[in-house]
């Protein structure tokens, strides 16, 4: 019986996980969405194309940096594509054993719910994190970019382009993309079930 709540539970955060990154990869790669908030904290167009040229690096599509930043903004990018391909192997990976589960009707009702919870309770967290967002931003490269190259002038490119309000929208859009995607998820699987206990 523990055995059968504990997979349960690790089904439905590794959905809840699979979910978040999938929102996470949605606005990783929209330059028009990276684009409207550089617009609203920016009047220089050139940031744009920079951004183009950041996302690209840092999701692989591009070996080289194009961009005019100084060799510790250069170093830091090196961290975050290294950190970025890493999520990507994982979002593949929960593709594909999600793909297995369902294939063999593993997933059910009770596991979205369940997601459902874990992505509620990611969302109090963050909203709570909101409200220290400049101490949580900080703790949050202190622990994935240990070694330091993360912190720049105000007056650098990287600062200039990436405003520290950038990120918190981003994150916002995230979990909040994330939670509505499961809600539609929850609604259609209660659909479909009801349709074939009809039947």
């Amino acid at each position: 019986m523990h055995r059968k709540i504990k997979k349960d539970l690790l089904i439905a955060l590794l959905i809840a996980l699979f979910i978040i990154l999938g929102s996470f990869n949605f606005f990783l790669y929209s330059t028009c969405f990276h684009g409207s908030l550089i617009k609203r904290y920016s009047d220089n167009p050139d940031y744009l194309e920079i951004d183009k040229n950041v996302t690209k690096y840092i999701t692989g599509f591009n070996n080289d940096l194009n961009v005019d930043f100084d060799e510790n903004e250069k170093s830091h990018m090196a961290d975050v594509k290294r950190l970025i391909i890493f999520e990507q192997l994982l979002f593949i990976f929960l593709v594909v054993w999600l793909f297995v589960l369902i294939k063999k009707r593993k997933i059910n009702y009770s596991h979205l719910k369940k997601s459902a919870l874990i992505i509620i309770l990611i969302a109090v967290i963050s909203l709570i994190s909101l409200l220290f967002f400049d101490r949580f931003f900080e703790l949050f490269h202190l622990i994935l970019f240990p070694q330091g190259n993360w912190q720049f002038n105000a007056s650098s490119l990287m600062i200039q382009t990436y405003q520290q309000s950038f990120f918190q929208e981003f994150f916002v859009r995230v979990i909040v993309v994330a939670f509505i995607f499961l809600l539609l998820l929850i609604f259609l699987i209660k659909i479909i079930e009801r349709i074939n206990h009809q039947q």
